[in-house]
């Protein structure tokens, strides 16, 4: 999720739990680098929105997007690599192709720090899922010691 205060969401969280002890140890600064299309690489990307200019040359930019990506996530790219500035895909340049493709398939955001609020929190480590019987939730290491939630 993209929200007014940053990155959020299902994914965001999963990424703070496999990195959290890099992140604790680079004081939450980083940068995090986004495909927006998972999967597609920029070669692949270059191809579709040249393809796309050929075929949409008189719609704008911002307002024609090649992908079924959201309205207002589309135009954020596209403001952020190519310019706030309509322009139309037949006047699209070379450079601004390229910063397009760059920022499709290698978005670069600067991680700056914990959310404020408190609210959000992942965890790091827990028991070895090996060392626990699933059919009782025991601990094969600790008999009488049973687990449950977030510690497996």
């Amino acid at each position: 999720l993209v929200t007014h205060w940053g990155l959020s969401g299902p994914a965001v969280l999963k990424l703070s739990a496999w990195a959290a002890r890099e992140l604790h140890d680079a004081n939450y600064h980083a940068t995090l680098r986004i495909n927006w299309l998972a999967g597609s690489r920029a070669e692949e990307i270059r191809a579709q929105l040249n393809s796309f200019k050929a075929d949409h040359p008189k719609k704008t930019v911002d307002a024609a997007c090649p992908w079924q990506l959201p309205k207002r996530l589309w135009k954020s790219l596209v403001d952020h690599s190519v310019g706030p500035q309509p322009v139309r895909w037949a006047e699209l340049s070379k450079q601004a192709t390229q910063a397009l493709v760059t920022e499709l398939s290698a978005g670069e955001f600067q991680v700056a720090g914990k959310g404020v609020f408190k609210e959000e929190f992942v965890t790091c480590g827990g028991v070895n899922l090996k060392e626990v019987d699933f059919r009782t939730m025991e601990s094969r290491v600790c008999p009488g010691l049973y687990f449950a939630g977030e510690i497996l």
